[in-house]
């Protein structure tokens, strides 16, 4: 899979490949830039949206994000983002098996039994 890692801001406005993203589904990968929690380049998250709200399942990764559906949330300036659209139907399976290809370290410490192979 060939992937083209992109900053999701422009100045202080949300990229228009972003906004591109609205009524879309599909997974997105999270990298770090420069390597400050983990390794620079490496893939620390991958998420999907299969209900075609991949525009704002990305972008709450950027701001405050609780409750029960909270998840990992990082600083704009740090990280790329690449996207694989895909069908709704077909989200969910990528994204696992994007997760079991990259092994995303916040996604294996969100699912213990991802480690113990």
């Amino acid at each position: 899979m060939s992937l083209n890692f992109k900053l999701v801001k422009v100045g202080r406005n949300v990229a228009p490949w972003v906004k591109e993203l609205k009524g879309k589904s599909g997974v997105y990968l999270i990298r770090e830039k420069d390597g400050v929690l983990f390794f620079a380049g490496a893939v620390v998250y991958v998420g999907e949206s299969h209900t075609n709200r991949l525009y704002s399942t990305l972008l709450r990764h950027f701001q405050h994000w609780t409750g029960k559906t909270a998840g990992p949330t990082f600083a704009v300036s740090k990280v790329e983002v690449a996207i694989v659209r895909c069908p709704a139907k077909r989200a969910l399976d990528l994204q696992n098996s994007t997760i079991e290809e990259y092994r995303p370290r916040l996604n294996t410490i969100a699912n213990p039994d991802a480690e113990k192979e």
